[in-house]
């Protein structure tokens, strides 16, 4: 496994009455095991492609094909899309940042100021553009498009743009269907990459949503494949669900917040590259299980900066939250921290340490402050940030979520809320006068 998952300072026995007692965890444990099962029956029949997709090859080639086109041509690549469809990629960028290769811009948002300030500094005769809908219709996605691809096919020259842009989006629903996205990508002559129909956005790391601009920001897309593999192989291989990290973390979830009412669960990296990490798995966790009233509502945090904005409110506030610590090795590395002569009294500490000596003390130090306050702590530790640990961590927080739905009997994969939302969006807008205001 290319992590380590540690529960133990999450138990009564170890932190007192803010842990999950034996006899609550344990009963979790026992009924993931049929959750388990459940799982890896899916997985099998083909009904759950978002995980089986780690041990696909055949999707690779194109991956390879299109970054390596983009590569060629660009300095920059703009990635238009949002939620899971730019999430998994800026992910992946942080964790390769020294690769070389055009640099990654993702654009989320529709603030006309944030669109143009992106632009800042981009040569668009020298851009590419990736453009990510898995329904075709998202619209601040088609919106971003729509600005930008003027722009974008003016600066490059008449037509140059198909050598420098490609769409990812569903497949058509039939003979003759087609989406707003494929049809302007079909008038335009752009390279379109289906999107795996069975695999929602939130889900779409592992797929070319997440491994194309992984390949342009020069990870292997097999490296991530193979530490996700490692944890699918994990899930699908053992029983006993104490021994599988998923299955685990998702037990004490559930038996934690039912036993202790917490209601946060805190996700917080102490290594920069995951930073992103942790906004990818808010979605996940908030819009798969936040349905029927239930599930415990994801905080992104990151070490050491919240140890100086959030810890004093973890330690003396509500004891209501879970924290998740993602830890890395860097006792011994980085720059030499040693105070120069002169610097004053009270800084012996220092002395002959390096940056890294002083990240390995805080994350002990948060993680055993938080405990000895009675507050559960999960450590996960990973080796390094690169293309494999994060395909590990991803395969295991989604597999987590799904089993968590199945304990608290909520349906993972639809967000019924959000779509009301969107419906109510576009009705205001067709509302809205010449000068947006009311019609």
């Amino acid at each position: 496994m290319p992590y380590l998952q540690d529960i133990e300072t999450c138990r009564a026995d170890a932190i007192g009455a803010g842990g999950v007692s034996d006899t609550a965890l344990g009963a979790a444990l026992e009924a993931a095991g049929p959750a388990l099962g459940r799982l890896g029956a899916a997985i099998s029949e083909g009904s759950l492609p978002a995980l089986a997709i780690a041990r696909r090859t055949d999707d690779l080639p194109a991956i390879e094909e299109t970054a390596e086109r983009l590569a060629e041509r660009c300095d920059d690549v703009i990635v238009l899309g949002t939620g899971g469809s730019s999430l998994s990629g800026i992910c992946y960028r942080a964790v390769n940042p020294g690769h070389g290769g055009p640099r990654l811009h993702f654009l989320e948002n529709v603030d006309p100021q944030g669109f143009e300030d992106a632009l800042l500094g981009i040569d668009l005769a020298r851009a590419g553009l990736v453009v990510i809908s898995k329904s075709g219709t998202t619209a601040e996605t088609l919106s971003q498009a729509f600005a930008l691809i003027p722009r974008i096919g003016g600066a490059r020259g008449a037509g140059k743009l198909p050598e420098v842009a490609a769409v990812i989006s569903d497949p058509p629903a039939g003979a003759g269907a087609t989406t707003p996205l494929r049809a302007l990508a079909g008038r335009l002559g752009l390279a379109v990459l289906d999107h795996e129909p069975g695999i929602g956005g939130r889900f779409a790391c592992l797929s070319n949503v997440g491994l194309l601009p992984a390949r342009i920001a020069g990870l292997d897309p097999k490296e991530v494949r193979a530490g996700a593999a490692a944890v699918l192989d994990a899930v699908m291989g053992g029983t006993d669900p104490a021994a599988i990290p998923p299955a685990a973390g998702a037990a004490l979830n559930v038996a934690i917040a039912r036993e202790r009412g917490l209601t946060q669960a805190v996700l917080m990296p102490y290594l920069d590259r995951l930073a992103p990490f942790a906004a990818w798995y808010c979605q996940l966790w908030a819009e798969s299980l936040g349905k029927d009233g239930k599930a415990t509502t994801p905080i992104a945090a990151l070490g050491t900066r919240d140890q100086h904005s959030q810890l004093q409110l973890w330690l003396d506030g509500p004891a209501d939250k879970l924290y998740t610590l993602i830890l890395g090795k860097p006792m011994g590395t980085g720059p030499d921290i040693a105070p120069p002569t002169g610097a004053g009294p009270g800084l012996d500490y220092l002395a002959g340490r390096r940056m890294g000596d002083l990240l390995a003390a805080e994350q002990e130090a948060t993680r055993e402050t938080l405990a000895a306050r009675g507050r559960p702590v999960r450590v996960i530790e990973v080796p390094q940030a690169d293309g494999r640990t994060l395909g590990a961590l991803m395969m295991h927080f989604m597999a987590e979520t799904i089993l968590a739905g199945d304990l608290l009997g909520i349906e993972p994969f639809g967000q019924p809320a959000v779509e009301a939302g969107k419906v109510l969006a576009r009705e205001k807008l067709a509302a809205m006068g010449e000068s947006g205001g009311p019609s």
